[in-house]
């Protein structure tokens, strides 16, 4: 095998080498002279039309130029002709205030950003000198950019590099652009100097993202410590074409995985995966003393099919589709929930799933999928979270602008808010608590789609027909009703964007991190730590008919899935699964865990469907029939403890944090202190029963670790027993302890 040292060293003579055969931009630039070509780039490249600068809505110091130099035409005209011509001067090009304030020669807000000598100075200056002419048309005059090489690896103490961009024009001509192109990095530690050189600050994986014109490409940049390579070979057995793709990409980082995690850990951590709560003492019992080969796949099949399972999903996706009474009205709530979960019990097909909510109409009672239209009453708000929940994808910055870091026009977005513009709604009575919350719906409501309205071209005000994204045909109105258009789009097996967005959101809740991260963020500058797996899923998955079951029992049978967690001299793998991740229950989890240690429930017994607060259809939580205050009390410890509020489409509103708050919630708080009282719970039971220490201790490790203690731990738990001043206290101090230990309250 050819040593790295050796291949990056040829890397960097072939690229000068492999550039040779493209036009000098630099040249060819001082020949062409224009504006679209040269000095839009150029400015581009000096940060003046960025949103802290010239690009922010009402520009900076008077001068206003477009949002990353969408808008040439715009950027001409405010260049030339405003400032009373003050800022290009073509009898005398170096008083332009263009050229002056860029060298620093005049007072700028924005600094110096380009030196007298520098090309951007001197194209820039000959550009005015030859009358500063507008382009024949402000329409891009480039086909794609791309980026030599696509990769960067650098290994020990390579810190820097090269890279090269590559303009394909409309004519096939290809050029060096790299002089004139913007770049932007995904991590500060990635540097450019204004010579263009390129730099890596420390070890990392990131992407450096290059644009020109209206196009833009990333490329990734890996540097790792200096490290003995990896032979494939070496790497431990893959449990499946999971383990291939992500072998494939730690050989390349030169990382072993860590172990396979044991029997203990995996129980606990599919259980509360899969179904959201512990195993019972019994459960880990058998799986613990099962000597089968095969016990781990069988065990998942088992949390398959339980309804633990579409608790746990139903409450994930009513998260993110707004699943919440304010909006929706108690009712419309549970129904709404009831819905989803029956959908992922029967494993209906994701994409079914997804059709019938976006074609959803009729009644919120009698269509309970029509409840997701409920939270959302305008087309750009529908728009907007059905891209980024069915297809991964943030348009919100393509709402007043071009998307600066995607390729979304503002015409893309409101050809896509389009589909929705005549949902209509049919109130029929709104019997709301406060008469001044237009948000606040109480009632049934009907969902209807009109004959006629249109989204508007906000630069233009004329009617927009719809378009899928990535697409170039419009719909018409004799194609059909939009929605239903639509939904068939988004649920075909050849949609470009469904399938990766919900193998990479199973993922996610898989592994704590997706593929693509943030999950619902896919765009062009936010590459794929590992784009091969995410295809390799995204096939799979259209394959078994998008099925939620078969994605997440092929995820939970691989290495990756079941290794252990990294030890305190494991290298750092950049987010590629080389271990797994620690992190905190959620809320629901952690509340529900807690209620099984103590066996105290503290959630509605009234409501058959809601007996543990992971299967709670909405946003709050009902305690049992003791006082209101109870309610208050579970409702703020799931609030501490990240349970959203349901007000966005966005798995980003729940939230992993560690605060203090927490930590006073479980030392002292008034849902601790009352599921550790006496009466009624698992403290009571002991006692009443006489049960012998060693046993007590042994069914609440088996439920709360899924493992049995240890010889040190029974001692010491005997120990605070006998110092107590009652068994009481004393079984009250160990249950405090293990809920607030770290392996209570981290999935490991």
């Amino acid at each position: 095998m050819m040593p790295s040292n050796f291949k990056i060293l040829i890397l960097f003579f072939l690229v000068p080498f492999t550039l040779f055969f493209y036009s000098s931009e630099r040249s060819y630039a001082f020949e062409r002279n224009d504006f679209l070509s040269d000095v839009m780039p150029l400015i581009s490249r000096a940060g003046c039309n960025q949103g802290p600068c010239h690009g922010s809505l009402n520009g900076r110091g008077g001068f206003r130029l477009s949002l990353r130099g969408e808008d040439p035409a715009f950027d001409y005209s405010s260049i030339v002709k405003g400032a009373g011509k003050r800022r290009v001067d073509v009898i005398d090009p170096e008083e332009s205030l263009l050229l002056k304030k860029a060298i620093g020669e005049i007072p700028h807000e924005g600094g110096k950003r380009f030196d007298q000598n520098s090309l951007s100075y001197r194209l820039i200056k000959q550009w005015i000198q030859n009358g500063a002419q507008p382009p024949q048309n402000y329409k891009s005059t480039t086909a794609k950019i791309e980026l030599i090489p696509p990769e960067i690896f650098l290994n020990g103490e390579q810190a820097k590099f090269q890279i090269k961009v590559i303009s394909t024009g409309l004519d096939k001509k290809q050029i060096d652009v790299s002089s004139f192109a913007s770049f932007e990095t995904s991590n500060p530690l990635i540097t450019m100097s204004t010579a263009g050189h390129f730099g890596c600050g420390d070890f990392l994986e990131g992407s450096l993202t290059a644009r020109y014109q209206d196009q833009q490409v990333s490329a990734r940049i890996i540097r790792i410590p200096d490290r003995s390579p990896i032979a494939l070979s070496g790497l431990s057995k893959p449990f499946n074409y999971i383990d291939e793709h992500v072998n494939n990409k730690l050989q390349k980082l030169r990382i072993s995985p860590g172990e396979i995690c044991s029997d203990e850990v995996f129980l606990r951590r599919v259980t509360l995966d899969l179904n959201g709560r512990l195993p019972d003492a019994k459960e880990a019992e058998n799986f613990l003393s099962d000597k089968s080969l095969d016990k781990r796949s069988k065990l998942v099949v088992y949390l398959l099919e339980r309804s633990e399972f579409s608790d746990l999903w139903a409450l994930k996706w009513s998260d993110i589709l707004r699943n919440d009474e304010k909006v929706l009205d108690a009712k419309g709530v549970r129904l709404f929930h009831g819905w989803i979960k029956r959908s992922i019990a029967e494993d209906k097909p994701l994409n079914d799933f997804s059709r019938e909510i976006i074609a959803a109409k009729g009644s919120s009672y009698s269509q309970p999928e029509t409840n997701f239209y409920r939270a959302l009453r305008s087309p750009d708000l529908r728009a907007e979270a059905v891209a980024q929940v069915f297809l991964g994808l943030r348009l919100q910055c393509a709402k007043c602008h071009n998307h600066p870091f995607d390729q979304w026009t503002q015409e893309d977005y409101h050809r896509f808010a389009g589909f929705f513009a005549r949902l209509d709604y049919r109130i029929f009575e709104n019997n709301k608590k406060d008469k001044l919350d237009k948000n606040e719906f109480i009632g049934e409501q009907t969902i209807l789609v009109n004959r006629s309205g249109s989204v508007v071209d906000p630069k233009t005000g004329n009617p927009l027909e719809p378009r899928f994204l990535g697409d170039s045909k419009l719909i018409r109105d004799e194609d059909g009703e939009w929605l239903n258009q639509l939904s068939a789009w988004l649920a075909s097996p050849q949609n470009p964007f469904f399938a990766k967005a919900q193998v990479n959101r199973v993922w996610f809740h898989l592994f704590g991190r997706g593929i693509v991260d943030p999950l619902d963020d896919f765009r062009a500058t936010n590459l794929p730590v590992n784009k091969e797996l995410l295809e390799a899923l995204a096939e799979d998955f259209v394959r078994s008919g998008f099925s939620l079951k078969t994605l997440v029992r092929t995820i939970t049978s691989s290495a990756a899935y079941q290794r252990s967690s990294p030890r305190k001299e494991s290298p750092d793998d950049f987010g590629n699964f080389a271990y797994s991740k620690t992190r905190p229950l959620q809320a629901e989890e952690l509340l529900d865990a807690i209620s099984k240690i103590t066996e105290k429930k503290l959630v509605d017994k009234s409501n058959p469907e809601s007996q543990s607060s992971v299967a709670n259809p909405g946003s709050a939580v009902k305690s049992n029939s003791g006082p209101k205050g109870k309610d208050l009390a579970v409702n703020r410890f799931l609030s501490s403890f990240g349970k959203p509020v349901r007000s966005l489409t966005c798995e980003c509103e729940r939230s992993e944090d560690n605060t203090l708050g927490q930590a006073f919630l479980m030392i002292s708080g008034d849902v601790i202190s009352d599921m550790l009282s006496t009466e009624g719970g698992r403290i009571e039971r002991i006692i009443k029963e006489n049960t012998q220490p060693e046993i007590a201790l042994r069914d609440i490790f088996l439920t709360a670790f899924a493992r049995q203690p240890t010889g040190i731990e029974i001692a010491k738990a005997k120990s605070i027993l006998f110092k107590s001043k009652s068994f009481k206290e004393g079984w009250e101090d160990i249950l405090w302890g293990v809920v607030n230990s770290k392996e209570f309250l981290l999935r490991q």
